[in-house]
């Protein structure tokens, strides 16, 4: 070899070998793959302790079989399933979707919290639920789909996945030859930019299967694929994706609303609970809130019934002295120890003095002390008043007039 091939040959293995050395770009994280597992309430409860499958994390080509099995596990025995997921494979949610009706399945929106001791023992979290993206189509098979208000639950275009499989060869040059250091395959996963007619057409025939209302299609195929629309509470209802607002707890009753409203197709209608169907409500005191444009700003609250059979309706009304102020654009969260937070809002969109109404479970309000520590928060319009004002801490015998409403609810 000459001189001049053998300084090529140096100057090469200078450069190709530290290149092999440099660390590549991380990649982006993948979510963890669905698990469905059979979980129970970790409290002490036999022989009656709740049940339910907590579905979390992507939906893969292999989320069927998951669900397969953990059904083959019930032994016929009929429990809710909790899901919380970014989404994942159109084919194999739709699946699942038809699978969870032809099991007679009821499906919540929530996160479910594993025990780190023991792994089939959970608790159920409220605070942020999500359902999105091809999630929904597998929400859509639920006999029952009970979705939390504040639930994220996110529609857009649906796309073709495709995987794309590379080999990549690492090589070095000693002396003039190249030499094999490194093999490996590297994947790759590549969306469309648009759904395909194809796909419009097998979620169409699924949901009208599950019996959703067509504007749910609507709003998915509208909302470009690069994008996440969440759809508001009165959307959820409006398009039949959720069966019935409210906990996930509910999904533990087995019963269905006793006249549950349909809420109308037009997504800019409210969907409004008909006065009909609730009987008048308690009175159950007044919680003094703090000032507010030179006066008292104070909270009345009333107990009814709910509009399911195990809940009662806490409705609460702003007062201003005795002057009604307007509740349509507020909120109040009552967090209660243990448990989700409780927001209400008045949904009556003809009535804007209407009171914020929130439906809780009877045994909630019935399993508290004078003593439990609870809190109220009214968030206002953001041009409207002091929002850290607006804010109370107590005990429930202080803030929800608890002897008052024990009587009332806990018969």
């Amino acid at each position: 070899m000459t001189r001049i091939a053998l300084f090529l040959a140096f100057v090469l293995s200078l450069t190709v070998l530290p290149a092999m050395a440099q660390d590549k770009p991380a990649a982006a994280p993948q979510p963890e793959p669905m698990r469905i597992v059979l979980t129970r309430s970790p409290e002490p409860c036999e022989p009656d302790c709740r049940e339910w499958l907590a579905a979390q994390g992507a939906i893969t080509s292999e989320t069927l079989g998951e669900l397969r099995r953990a059904l083959a596990s019930l032994n016929g025995r009929k429990v809710p399933l909790l899901v919380y997921s970014t989404g994942g494979t159109v084919e194999v949610a739709i699946a699942m979707g038809e699978l969870a009706r032809k099991s007679g399945l009821d499906i919540a929106v929530a996160r479910t919290v594993f025990s780190q001791r023991d792994p089939a023992l959970g608790t159920i979290d409220e605070r942020s639920p999500l359902c999105a993206s091809a999630c929904t189509l597998f929400l859509a098979g639920g006999q029952r789909r009970i979705i939390p208000p504040q639930s994220r639950i996110g529609v857009h275009q649906q796309t073709i996945v495709e995987t794309e499989t590379t080999t990549v060869r690492d090589y070095k040059i000693v002396r003039g030859r190249k030499e094999l250091v490194d093999e490996r395959t590297e994947t790759r996963t590549v969306k469309q930019e648009q759904a395909t007619g194809e796909i419009d057409a097998r979620m169409r025939r699924h949901l009208d299967a599950m019996g959703l209302d067509r504007s749910f299609l609507e709003v998915t195929v509208s909302t470009p694929a690069d994008t996440m629309r969440y759809l508001k509470p009165d959307e959820m209802l409006a398009t039949t994706i959720a069966t019935e607002l409210g906990s996930a707890t509910l999904a533990f009753s087995g019963l269905r609303a006793s006249q549950a409203p349909r809420a109308p197709a037009n997504l800019n209608a409210a969907a409004v609970l008909p006065a009909t169907l609730v009987a008048p409500a308690t009175p159950i005191g007044s919680v003094e809130l703090g000032p507010h444009r030179g006066g008292r700003l104070r909270l009345a609250l009333s107990i009814g019934e709910g509009r399911y059979q195990q809940t009662a309706a806490l409705r609460m009304r702003l007062l201003f002295g005795d002057a009604p102020i307007p509740t349509r654009l507020r909120t109040v969260t009552l967090s209660l120890p243990n448990g989700p937070p409780i927001v209400a809002r008045n949904e009556d969109g003809s009535d804007p003095e209407a009171p914020m109404t929130a439906d809780i479970l009877r045994e909630t309000l019935c399993g508290l002390t004078d003593r439990t520590a609870v809190s109220l928060k009214i968030e206002p319009p953001a041009e409207d008043g002091n929002p850290a004002s607006w804010q109370r801490s107590g005990t429930a015998a202080e803030l929800l007039r608890l002897p008052t409403l024990r009587n009332a609810v806990c018969r």
